[in-house]
């Protein structure tokens, strides 16, 4: 730029120059004209030295028509000369800085346009230029100009520009920016599809975005694209990072969200469409809770079963103890069926709209009886009763080459394990072979045991007065099936409890 400068000044210096010059001479032509004009006026009174003077006068004509002529000659190629180097080029300006030297704005227009398009091929999407690209008149000599490979390579070091591609939008805020459209529709699919998934099609009547979702093609840097499987988990969970776990031979939902320290609910909302009662071994679970930046909702039209409760009604009875209480008539919950629209955000239920029930079924009440009668003293008596009603089916002494220290009871499981005599619990919880485990203390030495229960109902230092319920038959430790083992000790040695039963 400041050589140019320095050339125009110069060049304007000797124009003005010649100017000057030519600008004395002409002057000095008109002088003599003037002068010649005078003396053929005032020559008009003497003819005589008209003709005797003409030949001179003739002479001196020519010579000024030579030297106006030589003048003007010279002032028109000055002119010319100063025209065919004043502004006889162009800069290419970006962002208002000179950046290259042209002899006409068509040569750069060809090159920008040859540079758009290879950009265009080499991101397989349109694009624009970012510059501000304008064009100044300039004087420049031939060397200074620029086209071809050279003007393409100095302009593509100035150049900026954006490609046109797909932003998916929520609620009018940007959140993800794909290649093209395709790839941000193959986006909200697969987000629709992961949310949706546990959802009977048939039964879905409406489906639609919890916000408001479009695609909007627009002009921005290459670097904002997303690689289309890392937007469509970004979008999904709300984050780019992924945890998972794979599920091992005796791990539970429970012991899982143990582990992790993650809530069930969050667990369950990390894996929608999972069964949390159904998870196999080998299956991968999602530890990181989702909150995703597109939401899906569904609304269902379901029809199901639903239970109705049955009421419950209470008898007295002296012929039980105050603290028994026994079910007279068992109660049968009753059935309807029930229309409704099932509100589900993400896979998760979030409103449920009653249409329509029907009674399909009356539920029956229970009836249950109270005693009335006070219980016997809580200590022992010295006599026992049989715990549990049921088969007999191991009795005590050896049996299979070792010595059996009580009684088998078969007996489905859930069967009522009643203390065979008033006690203090001494123990209540699991014990080896035994399962689960009750003793109770009677006094005078005696002590009986309870084993294989599925159910406790006591805890150590409870009283019990005899044919109290203390549990339930089960089939825990080592057990064949199930039934109740019962011993009755004596100054901690077995005996046989058919001594001391009725």
């Amino acid at each position: 730029m400041g050589g140019d400068g320095e050339y125009q000044k110069k060049l304007k210096q000797y124009y003005n120059h010649l100017n000057k010059k030519a600008s004395y001479w002409l002057n000095k032509s008109k002088e003599a004209i003037s002068s010649l004009k005078l003396n053929r006026i005032f020559s008009k009174f003497n003819i005589k030295q008209i003709f005797s003077d003409k030949k001179s006068n003739i002479k001196i004509v020519n010579k000024k028509r030579f030297i106006i002529t030589t003048v003007a000659l010279v002032a028109i190629c000055i002119i010319a000369i100063y025209f065919s180097f004043a502004n006889n080029a162009f800069a290419v300006l970006v962002n208002g800085v000179e950046v290259a030297k042209v002899k006409d704005t068509k040569i750069a227009e060809e090159v920008l346009s040859a540079l758009k398009q290879g950009f265009e091929e080499m991101n397989d999407a349109a694009v624009e230029f970012t510059n501000q690209i304008s064009y100044k008149k300039i004087n420049a000599s031939k060397k200074e100009l620029l086209e071809g490979k050279d003007l393409e390579e100095q302009l593509k070091k100035h150049l900026d520009y954006e490609v046109k591609c797909a932003v998916i939008y929520a609620d009018d805020k940007p959140i993800i920016t794909l290649k093209n459209k395709a790839e941000a529709e193959s986006v909200l699919s697969a987000v629709e599809e992961y949310f949706i998934k546990s959802v009977e099609p048939e039964n879905i009547k409406e489906k639609s975005y919890a916000e408001k979702v479009e695609i909007r093609e627009e002009f921005t840097d290459i670097s904002n694209v997303i690689d289309i499987e890392d937007a469509k988990n970004y979008v999904i969970k709300g984050t780019s990072e992924v945890r998972v776990h794979k599920v091992e031979a005796g791990e539970s939902f429970w012991s899982i969200s143990r582990k992790y320290n993650i809530s069930l609910d969050d667990l369950e909302k990390a894996n929608p469409g999972t069964n949390p009662e159904r998870i196999q071994i080998g299956q991968e679970l999602n530890l990181v809770v989702p909150k995703p930046l597109i939401s899906i909702k569904t609304v269902e039209e379901a029809t199901y079963i639903e239970k109705i409760p049955y009421e419950q009604k209470l008898e007295l009875s002296s012929s039980l103890y105050k603290d028994q209480t026994q079910v007279r008539i068992r109660g049968e919950y009753g059935e309807k069926e029930v229309k409704a629209e099932i509100i589900k955000i993400n896979g998760i239920e979030s409103d449920r709209i009653l249409l329509s029930e029907k009674v399909i079924k009356e539920p029956k009440a229970q009836i249950l009886v109270k005693g009335t009668k006070e219980p016997p003293p809580k200590k022992g008596t010295g006599t026992f009763s049989s715990p549990a009603r049921g088969t007999i089916t191991s009795r005590y002494g050896y049996r299979w080459g070792r010595q059996h220290n009580g009684i088998d009871i078969a007996a489905p499981i859930g069967t009522p394990v009643k203390a065979a005599d008033g006690g203090e619990v001494i123990f209540a919880g699991t014990s080896g072979s035994y399962g689960k485990l009750i003793k109770i203390d009677h006094g005078a030495g005696f002590v009986t045991y309870y084993g294989h229960l599925s159910k406790i109902n006591v805890k150590v230092g409870d009283k019990v007065y005899k044919g109290q319920t203390i549990g339930a038959v089960g089939n825990t430790g080592r057990s064949t099936g199930p039934h109740l083992h019962f011993e009755i000790r004596k100054n901690g040695s077995p005996v046989n409890p058919y001594k001391y039963l009725p």
